[in-house]
């Protein structure tokens, strides 16, 4: 009878046993996937986590300006389908060529997708600085200088005056660049030929530009009034714009003025 109760002692200690070790083996493998799951979601270096805060704004803010001829309110604009369309070379006169509204149209672009995003940027680089802080960073510099550029195949939104580093590890930054795909700056470049040929001649042929640049759509619609639109597609990106130069009075049917391109 004693070893009976011996055996059912010394069982029941093996249960405990069981119980506790199973119950650490429960809180490693919890600390563990935690881990795992904080070492996925969490931004490996403040670059990476700038990218993921200011991109899907700044693809927006793109978007949105230039599919209204560059500026986010437009001012001297024709109404299309809708949508405010930037008069980018205009006249109010028959007869006569536009004027340039924007001759540093890469700038002017610049300048309204900085002011779109400027206060989202600001935003992200406090939560970086503070997320970084207590991830153990030293965070200096009180004030961030931001621009916009358009280069080619991208647009960057650098910052500047502020940096982040951990000397233990030997990490540094105190230079963060926002960068989004785009074909902007190709369809800057071909806009401003049109405008050019706008200006002089009234009008521009759209057909060669396709023919030398065979990844490029140019669509010029023709509006009643004597204003174009112009619609500039490569890839994921498009530019639409207006024109109004050397307009003819109703009652007149000229038919296309074909002018030659010249590149």
């Amino acid at each position: 009878m004693r070893m009976i109760k011996e055996r059912k002692g010394q069982v029941t200690i093996f249960v405990i046993l069981g119980i506790v070790l199973i119950a650490i083996l429960l809180i490693v493998f919890n600390v563990k996937i935690r881990e795992g799951i904080k070492k996925i979601t969490a931004p490996s270096d403040p670059i990476v986590s700038l990218q993921s805060c200011v991109q899907g704004d700044l693809k927006k803010a793109v978007e949105e300006i230039s599919s209204k001829g560059g500026s986010i309110t437009p001012v001297n604009y024709y109404a299309y389908q809708g949508e405010k369309i930037e008069y980018l070379c205009y006249t109010n006169e028959y007869y006569k060529t536009c004027t340039m509204q924007q001759p540093m149209l890469k700038l002017h672009m610049e300048k309204e997708i900085y002011n779109v995003i400027k206060k989202k940027v600001e935003g992200c680089v406090n939560n970086l600085k503070a997320e970084f802080s207590d991830r153990g960073y030293v965070v200096s510099g009180e004030k961030e200088k931001i621009n916009v550029e358009i280069t080619l195949d991208k647009i960057n939104v650098n910052i500047e005056g502020f940096n982040v580093k951990r000397e233990e590890q030997g990490a540094r930054y105190d230079k963060f660049v926002v960068t989004q795909n785009s074909k902007m700056y190709n369809l800057v470049l071909i806009a401003n030929s049109i405008l050019n040929f706008e200006a002089r001649y009234g009008d521009a042929e759209t057909t060669s530009y396709m023919i030398y640049y065979p990844g490029i759509k140019v669509q010029k619609l023709k509006q009643s009034e004597g204003s174009k639109v112009y619609i500039l597609t490569q890839e994921n990106d498009k530019l639409v714009f207006a024109t109004r130069s050397i307009s003819w009075p109703a009652g007149y049917n000229l038919g296309e003025i074909v002018t030659p391109l010249r590149i």
